[in-house]
């Protein structure tokens, strides 16, 4: 006995691998994002969002309110990595990716200029040179 599978079936699969497909990329942008980033205190790897193009937010933390420092030997990179990646994550799981076919990373740390700029790490170039 075959199993018949209807045009609309056949449709939804190819849905359903595609929106796999954009969220594997997207975690795979993250996970870059978050790798060539610098890490003291977290809150600049923990400030990345990922938003639908044109919404506005995303998150903000400081490095003033942190106690923990990498540097200093009272935090532990992949543990901040991690709470980083959690967040890209969450952002990447919640998307209704039928609404909206652009997806912007942010970084909206207070200090995130200066990371990119002054301090010559050039998160965003780095991930648009890899991934366009």
């Amino acid at each position: 006995m075959s199993k018949q599978i209807t045009l609309d079936g056949k449709i939804k699969q190819l849905e359903d691998l595609a929106d796999e497909k954009v969220r594997d990329r997207l975690e795979h942008i993250a996970n870059y994002a978050i790798f060539v980033s610098p890490v003291d205190t977290g809150a600049y790897v923990e400030s990345f969002s990922m938003l639908p193009a044109g919404k506005g937010g995303g998150r903000s933390k400081k490095s003033e309110a942190r106690t923990a420092s990498v540097k200093e030997g009272t935090a532990s990179r992949e543990q901040i990595a991690e709470e980083a990646r959690s967040n890209l994550y969450s952002d990447i799981k919640g998307f209704s990716l039928g609404s909206s076919d652009r997806v912007t990373l942010r970084n909206r740390a207070p200090h995130a200029r200066e990371v990119e700029d002054k301090l010559g790490w050039s998160v965003f170039t780095k991930v648009r040179n890899k991934f366009g």
